[in-house]
């Protein structure tokens, strides 16, 4: 060997041996499990072969000092031919946060689509976590693309500035820029980066220290709560959202995945500055004039104004919005005017507390909407199918009691502390939060009650509504009972016999029908069983819906051609529709079989 040889090799074997002991050190971490239980994204369902769901661990890797809560929508591992799969993108507002994630708008357009693709298996998988942003879902792409979507719908942009590698929450000793964020993504999907993260700064607790408690999340997460318009952290935060999701959507392009993306809303009228900026704080005052004395369209520019020069930065400003509309421009991408819609259904085009629980996120009724806003654009631009159920959404919108006073008590908790109370003492702040949980105990409200047992024992939320159907039933309320029984299956989604259960209970009165429909078409979607679109079929001809009785007796034909309550309930509904003759046949065919 010539001695410039025996210097490469030198070199060579100088550089690899640094290089293969990192690599054989990642190899023993990996074979030996550590950190297994958060790497993954999506785990198994556990007594459900064949079933997998969003790994409640996994969000563990945006965040050390907590640890969002994600919702149970599982899916099939290996596709159906029959299925049609949506994956949703986003934060708290796409989570559901006041409530539970079956509460949110991911849910309210999953039960549409149900409508409108009946024999389809409908998937709406809620990826939505508290305090994520738009580094999230560029993580989290290339794991949506494996999942074969039909489609992918987004609603983020909120938590650019105090989300998890936010522009406003990312420490003055850390390199800037979007590169850096990916980077530190990127290396954590290393095993060897996890381990050497947990040496040096120790496992994380997520939060569930109680003396992490003290204070709500939006407390803990502001490191740079003065940002005013135009500034560095404030260019940084519209660059890092618009580059973030600009190579979301490419990459969703690239496999063919049309994105339906949603313009943001956030409380005008109803919710001051959360900063004590002079100039927003005119604004705000002017935007209140203005509407006293009538001038709506003024008071809403200068309601956008005040929220726009607000410098404690929780609602997303307008150039968030323009660059989710310039996405419009973009192959395979709809935009979804969310800020047309509520403005529409709000007092004087201005939305507030009639649609929002706070400064951002919408209530019931207000996910409602949105979930319609997603269903009708999907529906126009990618389903545009026309044999389908006619299920009326447009009903007003309630909920179980358990939900609205968990939420209830969730948005006592946010208002009491900073940014909406400044001057807050922690221990005074926790001090009230007690009393308040005190007197929902002794309310005598059974959503109160079992509420604050949640937050206070072990008793968890699927527990508590067991025990709410039982109570409920006890007094002979079936309404509460009906509602409790619908967020319940959300928690057990493949338990047909709680699903009869709940349509059985509902199927003894007309009054409840549209509880029904809400309750079969879950059941239809999750099982085989032609019971829910029988069933399904007696709401829609007690209601005068005979065409669509029949579209839910097409699935049960389908399922079990020589159903007698299929022979029955189409005799009603052809000779509703003037089918005599089909009618006859019908009931004869069923008077034969009796």
């Amino acid at each position: 060997m010539n001695e410039r040889l025996k210097k490469i090799t030198f070199f060579a074997l100088l550089f690899l041996l640094p290089v293969g002991t990192l690599l054989l050190a990642e190899f023993v971490l990996r074979t030996a499990g550590f950190a297994s239980e958060r790497r993954t994204p999506f785990k198994t369902v556990e007594n459900e072969p064949g079933w997998t769901g969003f790994n409640p661990e996994y969000p563990g890797r945006y965040f050390r000092g907590f640890l969002p809560a994600v919702g149970f929508t599982p899916f099939r591992e290996e596709r159906s031919s029959s299925s049609f799969r949506l994956v949703v993108l986003g934060g708290s507002s796409t989570a559901g946060f006041p409530y539970q994630w079956y509460h949110g708008f991911p849910t309210a357009l999953e039960k549409r689509l149900m409508a409108t693709l009946p024999g389809k298996e409908v998937e709406v998988i809620n990826l939505g976590m508290t305090a994520v942003n738009s580094y999230t879902l560029w993580d989290l792409a290339p794991h949506v693309v494996d999942m074969q979507p039909d489609a992918v719908v987004i609603y983020a942009g909120h938590n650019e500035y105090y989300g998890a590698l936010g522009a406003g929450t990312t420490p003055g000793f850390v390199p800037k820029g979007v590169w850096f964020g990916r980077m530190q993504l990127l290396l954590k999907r290393s095993v060897l980066y996890l381990a050497l993260e947990e040496l040096i700064m120790g496992p994380p607790d997520y939060g569930l220290d109680p003396a992490a408690n003290e204070r709500t999340l939006m407390a803990r997460v502001v490191q740079n709560a003065g940002i005013e318009r135009n500034d560095s952290v404030y260019r940084a935060g519209v660059r890092q959202y618009e580059s973030n999701m600009r190579s979301v959507l490419e990459k969703l392009h690239n496999h063919g995945i049309p994105v339906f993306i949603g313009t943001l809303v956030s409380n005008l009228a109803g919710q001051p500055p959360l900063s004590d900026d002079r100039d927003a704080m005119a604004a705000f005052d002017a935007a209140q004039e203005a509407l006293s004395r009538g001038d709506t369209l003024r008071a809403r520019q200068l309601f956008v104004e005040a929220r726009d020069l607000d410098t404690i930065r929780f609602r997303a400003p307008s150039d968030i919005n323009d660059v989710i509309r310039a996405f419009a421009s973009r192959p395979n991408v709809t935009v979804v005017d969310m800020e047309h819609v509520f403005d529409q259904l709000s007092p004087g085009s201005i939305p507030g507390h009639e649609l929002f629980t706070d400064h951002l996120h919408p209530t019931a009724h207000g996910y409602d909407l949105m979930g319609d806003a997603f269903h009708r654009v999907l529906q126009r631009d990618l389903l545009q199918r026309r044999d389908t159920l006619a299920i009326l959404w447009r009903q007003p919108l309630e909920i179980d009691q358990l939900s609205a006073s968990q939420a209830a008590i969730l948005i006592d908790r946010l208002l009491s502390d900073y940014p909406f109370n400044k001057n807050v003492d922690p221990d005074e702040a926790g001090s009230k939060h007690a009393q308040q949980l005190r007197i929902r105990r002794a309310s005598g409200n059974l959503g109160d009650s079992l509420a604050v047992q949640i937050m206070t024992t072990p008793l968890s939320t699927q527990e508590a509504l067991y025990v709410a159907v039982t109570i409920s039933l006890a007094r002979t309320d079936t309404l509460a009972a009906l509602r409790h029984f619908g967020s319940l299956l959300h928690w057990q989604p493949f338990n047909e016999a709680l699903m009869r259960d709940a349509v059985d209970l509902a199927l003894q009165s007309q009054t409840w029908d549209h509880e029904v429909e809400k309750l079969a078409l879950l059941g239809a979607s999750r099982t085989d069983d032609v019971y829910f679109w029988n069933a399904l079929a007696v709401t829609q001809l007690r209601q005068d819906r005979p065409a669509s009785a029949l579209r839910a007796l097409a699935e049960a034909e389908r399922q079990e051609p020589t159903s007698d309550v299929l022979l029955y309930n189409r005799a009603r509904a052809r000779l509703a529709l003037g089918d005599t003759v089909g009618a006859r046949q019908d009931f004869n065919a069923y008077r034969q079989r009796q």
